[in-house]
């Protein structure tokens, strides 16, 4: 069973593509997934229980009676001894196998890294992304809800979903393992989480984390923004005298500030910078090739694809700051320790909600009730462990809101086509960032300090991080264009399936008129309507594989 190919094809030129099977394994499954994989790929590990196929260099490391292979390794070290290492110390995917005759596929201890996988027969078979997997054998699949709901409460499934019920994803710090002729998942907790805070530990020390993790290319580009991410690395990055390239653009929030603070910025650090604003219709140009290269899996980030066209062009390395609000600024962190239990858990819940449920005025109110309570269970599965924890939210936030629905904007439209590099992600920033008392990063206090043992000149310049200036006037976006708004609700219209999770009323009010005035349109019923476009076009574009079945009715 084949599905449609892909509008919009990726280059795996700097990220290898990996799939395989571990277990009983089936030949001609093994073969399907070959077939269907985005990039020609060869064998990299043949052995009896495990199979391993790459589409480029897949590194090996050697352990005292373990051996392995990873990929996509997300922070420099040595090489690991164990699939354990790998996992956290290199933050990579990969395999093991061991003398003893265990084999072990892994992803990484935060999770950023994509490794899907079905259990087929006695084997589960895995893949760097969905659409290989869902052409193994004849079963029809169906929807995954909680999925679903996660991605309009969160803006991005969480745990082990996918928006297909029999495809699953390896959550963070977690290995398939097969040993005495059995399959179990296998997980554990990275060393971070252990970490205690440091009243000690100051705003220097922090920055000199972030510093000896930096690596030194010949030439990079800087993903120049007007927050404080950005010109955290820049001024870090200017001091090692790396050659870089500033690009900015505009994040459609309305506003445009990054357009008017990131040149001052990159006149301090003596980068040259080039500015790109997309076209008023970019939205709609540009929106089905996001949902491809993210596996349909958020509502977020088509306002950076035009910039992402130019970066793969130019095909320098890239220097991103993703997390770094949420280690050092605790992004979505309640100002309050958050208690243990379920208390605790459901206030993380809402901070990441943001009302995207609670103030739906769109959805039937059972549709509503459905997905809260779905998308809550599935994220007290994911992170209701580190509730009553120091850093929870941020632990929390880090495997849910970042690994799913943020990270997918660096590694899937600037990558894999680019390299990439992540200060803020490497082991031993996460551990200083957790050493950081929540109390001193709450407004952001402890990260300006940061940025005055940095760099004071850059310090002092305006930052979308400040009380927005008198006067500023709100600017159309692109996401609500008249064109955008059309886009979406033609799609839509198109799905019963998903027009029937509306209200009459919002039925219409949104979904009949022929042209439908931006003017008239909140910005919270666009996230809506865009979420529910997202889905409808989820469902014609995998309508081959999709059982029709009566489950698609099941969200309520």
């Amino acid at each position: 069973m084949h599905t449609s190919p892909p509008e919009h094809r990726l280059d795996f030129r700097a990220r290898p593509f990996a799939c395989g099977a571990i277990g009983d394994v089936d030949r001609s499954l093994l073969d399907e997934l070959a077939a269907q994989a985005p990039a020609r790929v060869r064998t990299a590990v043949d052995g009896d229980r495990l199979r391993l196929l790459g589409s480029g260099r897949l590194p090996s490391w050697r352990g005292r009676d373990r051996r392995g292979r990873w990929w996509g390794a997300l922070a420099e070290g040595p090489p690991p001894r164990t699939w354990r290492e790998a996992s956290e110390a290199r933050l990579a995917a990969g395999v093991e196998t061991g003398d003893d005759g265990a084999v072990a596929v892994h992803t990484d201890a935060l999770g950023m890294q994509d490794l899907y996988y079905r259990r087929i027969g006695g084997a589960v078979y895995f893949a760097g992304r969905i659409e290989p997997l869902l052409g193994l054998g004849d079963s029809k699949l169906h929807v995954d809800w909680d999925a679903w709901a996660s991605t309009l409460a969160l803006t991005g499934p969480v745990g082990d979903a996918t928006p297909f019920a029999e495809v699953k994803r390896l959550r963070a710090a977690e290995a398939w393992v097969w040993h005495d002729g059995r399959l179990r998942l296998e997980s554990f907790e990275p060393s971070w989480t252990s970490v205690e805070p440091d009243p000690g530990f100051g705003p220097a020390d922090a920055v000199d984390a972030v510093a000896q993790v930096l690596r030194a290319p010949r030439r990079t580009v800087l993903t120049l923004s007007g927050g404080w991410d950005s010109r955290l690395l820049g001024s870090l990055a200017a001091k090692r005298n790396r050659r870089m390239r500033a690009w900015t653009t505009s994040p459609d929030d309305g506003l445009d500030l990054d357009l008017d603070y990131a040149g001052p910025v990159a006149e301090a650090l003596g980068v040259r910078q080039q500015v790109l604003v997309p076209g008023e219709d970019a939205w709609a140009e540009d929106y089905a090739e996001v949902r491809e290269r993210t596996a349909f899996q958020t509502t977020l980030h088509t306002w950076l694809m035009p910039l992402c066209r130019e970066l793969h062009r130019a095909g320098a390395p890239v220097l991103d700051g993703l997390a770094g609000d949420v280690l050092f600024k605790a992004l979505l962190a309640p100002a309050a320790p958050v208690p243990e239990g379920s208390e605790g858990v459901r206030l993380m819940w809402e901070e990441l909600e943001g009302g995207r449920l609670r103030t739906n005025t769109l959805l039937r109110p059972e549709v509503l009730g459905a997905f809260t309570e779905r998308s809550l269970l599935g994220f007290t599965a994911a992170a209701g462990g580190f509730a009553g924890h120091h850093s929870a939210a941020t632990l929390a936030t880090l495997r849910t809101r970042t690994a799913k629905s943020i990270a997918p904007a660096p590694l899937w439209l600037m990558g894999p086509e680019v390299a990439l590099e992540f200060p803020f992600l490497h082991p031993e920033v996460l551990a200083a960032a957790l050493r950081v008392p929540l109390g001193d990063k709450i407004g952001g206090g402890f990260y300006r300090r940061m940025l005055a043992v940095a760099d004071p000149a850059v310090a002092g310049l305006p930052s979308t991080n400040d009380p927005l200036p008198e006067g500023v006037r709100w600017k159309a976006r692109r996401q609500a264009s008249a064109a955008a708004l059309k886009a979406a609700t033609d799609r839509i219209r198109a799905s019963a399936t998903v027009t029937g999770l509306f209200t009459a009323e919002a039925r219409a009010r949104l979904l009949e008129p022929a042209d439908l005035d931006p003017a008239r349109v909140k910005m919270a019923h666009v996230r809506v309507l865009h979420w529910a476009s997202l889905f409808a076009h989820w469902l014609e574009r995998y309508e081959p594989v999709l059982a029709d079945d009566g489950s698609w009715g099941s969200a309520d």
